[in-house]
C-alpha cells in the first residue's frame, strides 16, 4: 500500500488556508461572480442537477479533482445538496474509469506485466476496505491512479465502491462548504471547512498507521 502522502497533505492544507484566509480579507464577491453561477445553475431545476452530474462524472472520469467537482456544487445548490451531487458525480466517475481500464486495457496489461499484476492483485484481496478507505481520504494524487490500477485486478467492486463512497465524503463536504461559504460569505463555513480539513486528513493518516501496525504485528 502507497505511503501516506503527507507532503501532498500539507500542501493542500496550506492552499485552503491561503484561500480561506483571503476570502475573508477579500470578500469573493467582489471578484467572483459566484452568486450569479449558484443562480444560473439553481435556475436549471432538476436538468441542471443531472447535467452537472454527468459533467463531473466526466471530469473525475479523466483525472480533474473530484474537490473541485464539490466546490463548484457548494457554490450552486449548498452543502447538503452539493454533497450528494458531486458524491454521485464522483462515484460514478469512478465506476466508469475502473470499468473502461478493466473492459479496454486490462488483457494487455495483465499479459505484459503478469508478475507486478499478481502482487498488486494479491495486495488489494485482503482489507479491501481499510486500504480502500485510507486510499480515498488522501488529499490529492492517487484518486485516477487507484481507479485504473483497480480495473487490473479482481477486486471485489461492491468493496471497493463501499469504501470510496465513504472516504470520499469528508473532503466532498470540506470544499462543499467552501463553495457555499463563498457564495453566501461566510467566514463560519471558510473555517470550518479547514477544520474539518485538517480532520480528513488526520484520520486517514491514523486508519493507514493503525493499519500497518496490525499487519506488522501479524507477519
Amino acid at each position: 500500500m502507497p505511503k501516506f502522502p503527507g507532503f501532498a497533505g500539507a500542501g493542500l492544507l496550506v492552499l485552503l488556508l491561503v484561500i480561506v484566509v483571503g476570502s475573508i480579507l477579500f470578500p469573493p464577491a467582489q471578484w467572483i461572480p459566484a452568486e450569479q453561477w449558484g443562480i444560473a445553475l439553481e435556475s436549471e431545476g432538476v436538468s441542471g442537477m443531472l447535467i452537472f452530474v454527468a459533467a463531473g462524472m466526466l471530469a473525475t472520469a479523466v483525472g480533474l479533482p473530484r474537490q473541485l467537482v464539490a466546490f463548484i456544487a457548494g457554490i450552486a445548490y449548498g452543502v447538503a445538496t452539493g454533497v450528494f451531487l458531486s458524491l454521485c458525480a464522483a462515484l460514478l466517475g469512478c465506476y466508469l474509469t475502473v470499468n473502461v481500464s478493466k473492459r479496454f486495457f486490462a488483457k494487455g496489461i495483465v499479459k505484459r506485466y503478469p508478475n507486478f499484476i499478481a502482487k498488486l492483485d494479491a495486495l488489494v484481496q485482503n482489507d479491501v476496505f481499510v486500504k480502500i478507505l485510507a486510499l480515498r481520504l488522501q488529499p490529492l494524487g492517487t484518486n485516477l491512479l487507484t481507479n485504473v490500477c483497480v480495473g487490473f485486478t479482481s477486486i471485489s467492486m461492491k468493496a471497493f465502491m463501499g469504501a470510496s463512497a465513504v472516504g470520499y465524503v469528508p473532503q466532498m463536504l470540506v470544499f462543499a462548504l467552501l463553495g457555499s461559504g463563498i457564495r453566501l460569505g461566510s467566514n463560519v463555513q471558510l473555517i470550518l471547512s479547514l477544520v474539518l480539513l485538517v480532520i480528513s486528513i488526520l484520520l486517514g493518516m491514523l486508519i493507514y498507521r493503525r493499519h500497518t501496525q496490525r499487519h506488522q504485528v501479524s507477519t
